[in-house]
């Protein structure tokens, strides 16, 4: 005869997940006909999923885990285990370029959840100062806006240093960090490449100026290449593998 815990373990469902909350087991539903709840997870884990959530509408945003650990404030050993968590329940995946979502969580959390995760966010958002346009740039119709993420994609420029990427319906945000005095960002919208920096102070913000100018500089090598490659040749790559 079998007991009830036997029984019991029969009965779980097999698309429950079992994590370790506060020393506690908990079990945690990843499934789109049923709802998860934030108060599953420790405030770290919190922070990621909205970091990684955060202005995208399709919810492919990508942070290697230092630049996790420089947006979020997180330290190494805490993220590294924020992340096995998430991971853990299916939530977080490592990628070539970072760590993103598996799954869309507008889809899955409950409505409590998805308005705090939306408060968390305008949070963290707040923690860096504005961005101003330092320079801005029209990409000609010869280079597919794909193949220039493609050519900045976890790159580093003078003292900048590759944070990630959002992606989202208006277009992509790459982000770079110095040494954590500012932030420089590159946006591409349409046909425009707009590069921002946060840098406060006349040397911080030449210093972003003549990064700037690195990261522009990729975009024209790549307009040179277009131009030199045989008419047949001129192809554009493949964006599948960054997908």
């Amino acid at each position: 005869m079998e007991n009830k815990d036997s029984q019991e373990k029969k009965d779980k469902p097999t698309n429950e997940k079992e994590v370790k909350v506060d020393d506690k087991m908990v079990q945690i539903i990843i499934d789109n006909s049923a709802d998860v709840s934030l108060d599953d997870f420790q405030t770290n884990d919190k922070k990621v999923l909205s970091l990684l959530n955060q202005d995208s509408d399709i919810n492919d945003n990508q942070y290697t885990f230092n630049g996790l650990v420089r947006k979020l404030g997180i330290h190494q050993q805490s993220l590294t285990r924020s992340l096995h968590r998430l991971e853990s329940a299916g939530l977080v995946k490592k990628t070539d370029y970072g760590y993103k979502l598996t799954k869309n969580l507008d889809s899955i959390l409950v409505k409590k959840s998805r308005i705090d995760l939306e408060n968390l966010s305008k949070n963290i958002s707040h923690q860096y100062g504005q961005f101003e346009q330092i320079l801005q740039l029209y990409i000609p119709p010869e280079i597919n806006v794909e193949d220039v993420v493609n050519k900045l994609l976890g790159k580093w420029f003078g003292t900048l240093r590759w944070i990630g990427i959002v992606e989202g319906d208006g277009g992509y945000v790459l982000q770079w960090t110095s040494s954590d005095k500012y932030h420089v960002n590159l946006r591409l919208v349409s046909r425009y490449a707009v590069v921002e920096s946060d840098a406060s102070g006349a040397k911080l913000k030449s210093e972003s100026i003549i990064n700037a100018h690195k990261i522009l500089e990729q975009i024209t090598k790549l307009l040179k290449e277009r131009q030199e490659m045989p008419d047949d040749k001129n192809s554009y790559r493949s964006f599948g593998h960054y997908n």
